[in-house]
C-alpha cells in the first residue's frame, strides 16, 4: 500500500472514530434538555403543605376556599395557634402557614422557611396574597428559617452539589482515560482524596470567598464531610460501571449520576415543586439525600441529617459490595489486562 493510500485509510478510520465520538455531546445535549430543562423550565406546586391557623370551626370555610383556589398543587391543613404553626414550619412539617386576621386594619401573616425552598416560600406567599387582596387587607411575611445573607435566592446548596456531582463523575473517568491500568490500591485512594479536596475547595471559594455557606466550625466541617462522602459515592459508582460494562460506562454513568441526580436534587427546586417522577426520585436518590443532609446542617440545626446520611451510606455500601464481588473484580482485572495489551497508539 502506497503512502498516500495509507494516509487515506488512516483518515477514513479517524473519521469513523470522530463520528462515533459525536455521540457523547449529542447524548449530553438530549439528556440535558429532556431531564434538566424539562424539570426546571416551569416549576409548579406539587403537594405544598400550607396550614391555616385558627380554631377548626372558624377556619373551615377559609380552608375550603383556599383548597379550591389552590388546586391539587397545595395541601391545605389546619393548625390551632401561631406558635404551633411557626414550630411546624421550622421543623419542616409544614412548608408555610397562613395566619388570617379578623381586623382589616391589621395585616395577616404568612409564616415561611425560605431555607427549605425559596420557590416554595414564594408560592405560599402568592397564595396568601390572593386571599388578603380579596379581603382588602395587608400581608406580613414571617421568616423562621431564612437563607444565608450571601445566598438570597437559595442557589448555594444546589451549586455545591452540582460541582460535587460533576467532579465525582469526572475523577474516575479521567483516571480511566489517562491511567487505565492503574491498580485498584492506587486508583481508589486517588478517588477518595479527590472526593475530600473537591468540596473543601468549593467551600473555601464559595464559603470564605463569597459568604454563601455560613455556620459554626462544626457545621462547615460537617457540610464538607457530607460533600466528600457524596462525591466519593459518585466516584466509586462510576468506577463500578467502568469495571462492569467498559467504555459505554461514560454514557451510563452520565445518565445515572448526573442526569438522574441533578433534576431530583431538591435543592433550589425543592420536592414540593418537582414534577411527579422527580418528586418520587427525590425521596431516596443519592443526590437528594446529600441535599437533605446539607440543608439540615446549614439551616435546620441538624434536622433530618441522620436519615439523609443513612440513605447516602446505604448507596455507598451497595456500590462497595458490588465492587467487591468476585465477578466484578475479575471483570475489572480483565479490562485492565486488555488495555495493557493494546498496542500504543491504537484507537480507543
Amino acid at each position: 500500500m502506497s503512502d498516500l493510500a495509507a494516509v487515506s485509510e488512516e483518515q477514513r478510520a479517524q473519521t469513523r472514530i470522530g463520528l462515533a465520538a459525536l455521540v457523547v455531546p449529542l447524548f449530553f445535549a438530549i439528556m440535558f434538555a429532556a431531564c434538566i430543562i424539562g424539570t426546571y423550565h416551569k416549576p409548579q406546586p406539587n403537594h405544598i403543605k400550607v396550614a391555616v391557623v385558627g380554631p377548626p370551626a372558624q377556619t373551615a370555610q377559609l380552608r375550603a376556599a383556599l383548597q379550591k383556589a389552590a388546586g391539587s398543587g397545595f395541601d391545605i391543613r389546619q393548625v390551632e395557634t401561631p406558635a404551633q404553626a411557626a414550630h411546624a414550619v421550622r421543623q419542616r412539617d409544614l412548608d408555610a402557614a397562613f395566619v388570617p386576621t379578623a381586623n382589616p386594619r391589621q395585616p395577616a401573616t404568612i409564616v415561611v422557611a425560605s431555607a427549605g425552598g425559596r420557590i416554595v416560600a414564594t408560592a405560599a406567599e402568592t397564595l396568601a396574597r390572593s386571599v388578603t387582596a380579596a379581603q382588602g387587607t395587608q400581608l406580613a411575611v414571617r421568616e423562621v428559617r431564612p437563607l444565608a445573607d450571601g445566598d438570597a435566592i437559595g442557589l448555594g446548596i444546589f451549586l455545591f452539589l452540582i460541582v460535587c456531582t460533576i467532579c465525582g463523575y469526572i475523577t474516575p473517568t479521567i483516571l480511566e482515560t489517562l491511567a487505565p491500568v492503574l491498580v485498584p490500591s492506587r486508583r481508589y485512594p486517588m478517588i477518595a482524596v479527590a472526593a475530600i479536596l473537591i468540596p473543601t475547595f468549593v467551600y473555601l471559594i464559595g464559603g470564605l470567598g463569597f459568604g454563601t455557606y455560613t455556620g459554626s466550625f462544626g457545621t462547615i466541617l460537617g457540610c464538607i464531610a457530607v460533600g466528600a462522602l457524596y462525591t466519593f459515592v459518585i466516584g466509586i459508582g462510576t468506577r463500578l460501571l467502568q469495571a462492569l460494562i467498559g467504555p459505554v460506562a461514560i454514557l451510563v454513568s452520565l445518565t445515572i449520576f448526573v442526569f438522574l441526580n441533578i433534576p431530583s436534587l431538591g435543592a433550589t427546586y425543592t420536592a414540593p415543586v418537582l414534577p411527579s417522577f422527580w418528586h418520587l426520585l427525590n425521596q431516596f436518590w443519592i443526590g437528594a439525600s446529600a441535599v437533605d443532609a446539607e440543608r439540615g446542617l446549614l439551616y435546620f440545626g441538624g434536622l433530618g441529617v441522620g436519615t439523609a446520611l443513612l440513605k447516602l451510606l446505604a448507596w455507598g455500601a451497595v456500590i462497595v459490595a458490588l465492587l467487591l464481588l468476585p465477578a466484578s473484580r475479575k471483570l475489572e482485572r480483565e479490562r485492565e489486562h486488555a488495555v495493557a495489551a493494546t498496542p500504543v497508539g491504537a484507537a480507543a
